[in-house]
């Protein structure tokens, strides 16, 4: 017998909730690595993260019942823990103001040529403001598409990939030198 693709395990765990999670469970459990680091990424905190990868699956398993296939069921996934890591981020009062344009050019990549490229990357992505993180996250990390993304951001998708393609650009730069 094969295994169900993702959508029709999304509607057999939508006909056993709430009396059997075990369904919830397979359809969850492949995301749980992905979801994890995203947040992680994002917040630039593991416990913070933690607390937010919980928060988002109990509000998937809450509202699941009522989940439409106006996306995809990872996008909508990851629109939760966006939404939940705003949440957090309010929660502990950071300042959200987004720094203008031009703090890209005002970030200087780490001297440490002995660092590799992957460590390089990662340590100018919690430079990034959380918009552009969290774009750069969302293509890379979860490997959405950029009207996903959008959707997720509530950006226009023209406004997504102006900022991809302004990170990518700063990116290069940085690492050339």
């Amino acid at each position: 017998m094969t295994s169900p693709n993702e959508r029709q395990l999304v509607a057999l765990v939508q006909a056993n909730l709430p009396y059997d999670t075990r369904l919830f469970q397979q359809l969850i459990t492949p995301y749980l690595p992905t979801l994890k680091g995203y947040c992680v990424k994002l917040l630039n905190n593991l416990p913070d993260a933690e607390d937010v990868v919980q928060e988002t699956i109990i509000k998937v398993l809450a509202h699941l019942k009522t989940f439409k296939w106006a996306v995809s069921f990872k996008a909508w996934l990851f629109k939760i823990a966006h939404n939940e890591c705003i949440n957090k981020i309010r929660d502990r009062r950071w300042d959200s103001i987004e720094p203008s344009d031009e703090y890209l050019e005002n970030l200087i990549a780490d001297e440490n040529n002995n660092e590799d490229l992957a460590t390089s990357l990662s340590g100018l992505l919690m430079h990034l403001s959380f918009a552009d993180r969290n774009i750069m996250l969302l293509r890379y990390r979860t490997e959405l598409e950029f009207k996903e993304i959008a959707d997720i951001c509530h950006l226009k998708l023209s406004a997504v990939k102006m900022r991809h393609k302004r990170v990518i650009a700063f990116l290069q730069q940085t690492l050339k030198t």
